[in-house]
């Protein structure tokens, strides 16, 4: 039988995963709203692109909750 809740934490680290993988920048920005900006130089309402360094670690991060999505998965249906 299938236990319920293994496959919901199988779809949410899927799904979690997937957003990171797929749009770093977004998952970035939205960590870090309603923080004051380190640099006061730009426009009003500009969004600057998040460095490379948190892109990748939210892609890492990522990768690690689609693997485990996925073994939640395969231990949920197997």
């Amino acid at each position: 039988m299938v236990d319920v809740r293994t496959l919901l934490a199988a779809v949410l680290g899927v799904l979690v995963g997937v957003v990171c993988l797929v749009a770093p920048d977004a998952v970035v920005r939205v960590h870090t709203a309603g923080r004051r900006p380190h640099d006061g130089r730009g426009e009003y309402g500009a969004n600057g692109a998040a460095p490379t360094r948190w892109r990748r670690v939210v892609q890492a991060l990522g990768v690690g909750c689609l693997a485990a999505g996925c073994y939640f998965g395969y231990v949920a249906l197997v």
